[in-house]
């Protein structure tokens, strides 16, 4: 019994070590960062001499971002686990004869995409969503400054370029009743904080073909305590920010960086952490 048990988890644990889990981009900065973006069906698959790669070649019907517009493009992936004698639960594969929506850039000097974390697909598979179709005919007019950020991976992490400690030992020194929360800090595109406010105490403006947010409003859903506005007032003081950029691009955007800020009564010392 033990060693049938030792079997099945000799066989479990694969699977567990190669579990496939991440995000997938917002399709308006998957197709800014792309170098193409285009529909098309495979008319051939052919398979290294070895068996361990494969070239797949489509037939592009119609490209969406701006670009020399080839008419096939070649890419080259890792063979199937039945060539490689290598399975995870993140394999996919390309074949042909199928349609895909396909958002491909170079990794490493090499044109490709994914299947995995990103909007790239097989048509028959998934179909492109009204929203997402509405982002693909109106990408080459999107501006990424016009935007306002928060967690996408395309960007930079931030951080204060004030010293946000000395400014922090300045802060007041009383007994709060509750003495911990979280704050939403709007940072403009060169860097400088324009606004302070609570977890909830804020209203975005989103784009309706983008979806992404446009205008970034303070509205208070509840009074704030004596804690929530000496911490606003505190934070205030860190005017400086470093520069939120996107990777590719190098563009400057406007951001929201999110903060939890304490007054730990036992040491009278405000903290922060990002």
């Amino acid at each position: 019994m033990k060693k049938r048990i030792l079997i099945i988890l000799i066989f479990l644990i694969p699977a567990i070590t190669f579990a496939c889990s991440c995000d997938i981009p917002k399709p308006i900065l998957e197709f800014e960062s792309a170098e193409y973006v285009f529909e098309g069906k495979v008319i051939s698959k052919v398979y290294a001499m070895d068996s361990l790669t494969y070239t797949v070649t489509f037939e592009i019907s119609k490209h969406y971002k701006e670009s020399d517009k080839p008419k096939t493009i070649e890419f080259t992936f890792k063979s199937e686990g039945k060539y490689t004698g290598e399975w995870t639960s993140c394999d996919w594969s390309v074949n042909k004869d199928e349609n895909w929506l396909v958002y491909a850039d170079y990794w490493n000097e090499k044109l490709t995409f994914s299947y995995n974390c990103s909007n790239s697909k097989p048509l028959y598979k998934r179909t492109i969503s009204k929203s997402e179709q509405k982002i693909l005919d109106n990408g080459n007019s999107f501006k990424l400054e016009n935007y306002i950020y928060q967690f996408e991976h395309d960007f930079n992490y931030t951080k204060p370029i004030s010293d946000i400690d000395s400014i922090l030992n300045t802060g007041k020194i009383k007994d709060y009743e509750r003495s911990f929360t979280w704050l939403k800090l709007f940072v403009d595109k060169n860097g400088n904080l324009n606004s302070v406010t609570t977890h909830i105490g804020y209203q975005l403006e989103t784009d309706s073909v983008f979806k992404l947010p446009t205008e970034f409003k303070i509205k208070l859903r509840k009074p704030l305590t004596e804690f929530e506005k000496d911490a606003i007032e505190l934070v205030s003081k860190i005017p400086k920010w470093e520069i939120k950029k996107h990777k590719k691009t190098n563009v400057p955007v406007p951001y929201i960086k999110h903060l939890a800020i304490e007054f730990d009564k036992e040491k009278k010392k405000w903290k922060y952490e990002l």
